[in-house]
């Protein structure tokens, strides 16, 4: 799994997916801090995670057969 294919997969998702995941998965966010910086519902930023993951695993699987990617709660 390289760097910029991630990179490029997560351009490719719909920017508010975008943001939740990376909220997330990089900056180590709970889901109830993510809902006070977005001014969203909970079930909003786990809707939108769910989405993104699943989308992010399609266009990785595309891009490189068989990569996983780790879940981060």
């Amino acid at each position: 799994l390289e760097v910029r294919d991630l990179d490029f997969a997560l351009q490719r998702l719909p920017a508010d997916q975008r943001e939740v995941v990376l909220l997330v998965g990089l900056e180590e966010m709970s889901y109830a801090e993510v809902a006070i910086a977005l001014d969203i519902p909970v079930g909003t930023v786990m809707s939108r995670l769910s989405r993104g993951r699943e989308r992010l695993r399609a266009l990785m699987a595309g891009a490189q057969p068989g990569a996983k990617l780790k879940v981060v709660r």
